[in-house]
């Protein structure tokens, strides 16, 4: 009696199981799961003399002829962010994550300092940064890609 019960506890168990290495289509057609590649490297990695030129063209065309306003700004910094990451996205630099950061400051004489902190791959996470100084604001850019496995 025992080894019947064996025997129908195996098979129950074996019909409810996928396969682990492949997923089948309706029409009996087996089709490979996705596998980890071991590729440590990306393909298209990002290039920093890029992410400056797409920096500085946005931020030089969007604050032209701007005054400082609280209000307007937030939002130039909004739109500005949002430009530069459609941007860098169009690129398909694979296996990288974007950090994009706006800052506009107004001048009144004051002292400013900004820091950040993070890990850092030093082979593969970079930067980019433009500045834009007029009479009336300071415009600081950050563009922060991290390698992302």
């Amino acid at each position: 009696m025992s080894g019947v019960l064996r025997r129908n506890r195996s098979s129950i168990t074996r019909l409810g199981r996928p396969s682990i290495l492949f997923r089948t289509l309706k029409g009996g057609i087996k089709i490979p799961r996705y596998q980890n590649t071991y590729r440590l490297e990306s393909f298209f990695p990002v290039k920093v003399e890029v992410v400056d030129k797409i920096l500085q063209d946005v931020m030089s065309s969007t604050l032209q002829d701007i005054r400082y306003n609280p209000i307007i700004c937030l939002e130039i910094c909004k739109d500005m962010s949002q430009k530069v990451r459609d941007i860098i996205f169009k690129k398909s630099y694979d296996r990288y994550k974007y950090t994009v950061v706006m800052t506009i400051i107004q001048k009144l004489g004051q002292h400013m300092e900004i820091n950040m902190a993070c890990l850092w791959d030093l082979q593969r996470d970079n930067y980019s940064t433009y500045v834009v100084e007029t009479s009336e604001f300071i415009a600081l850019g950050l563009v922060i890609f991290t390698y992302y496995e």
